[in-house]
């Protein structure tokens, strides 16, 4: 995302320390949901429930972070254009 000037977002890694959002297919998905519930010991685990489950909290982690990055970048944009405006009022 760019914004006016001189400026590319986002300019530093919100997210540095935080584990990747993980892209999976449908079968993907699945397989990870069964070796969980295998791990966790509940031999009856709805495989199809946490393969949702685990979907649906990467789609909303990438949507959060996505929001993240466009406030920021929204909030530069005000700066760079008061700077802007100041700059050619001769306000320094």
């Amino acid at each position: 995302m760019a914004v006016s000037g001189e400026f590319t977002y986002p300019p530093i890694d919100y997210f540095a320390g935080q584990p990747p959002i993980e892209t999976r297919s449908d079968a993907e998905w699945e397989e990870r949901a069964r070796f969980v519930i295998a791990e966790s010991g509940v031999p009856d685990g709805d495989v199809a429930a946490l393969a949702s489950a685990l979907r649906a909290s990467a789609t909303r982690e990438e949507v959060l972070r996505a929001e993240i990055v466009a406030g920021w970048a929204a909030i530069e944009e005000e700066a760079y254009q008061m700077n802007q405006a100041m700059t050619e009022e001769g306000v320094t």
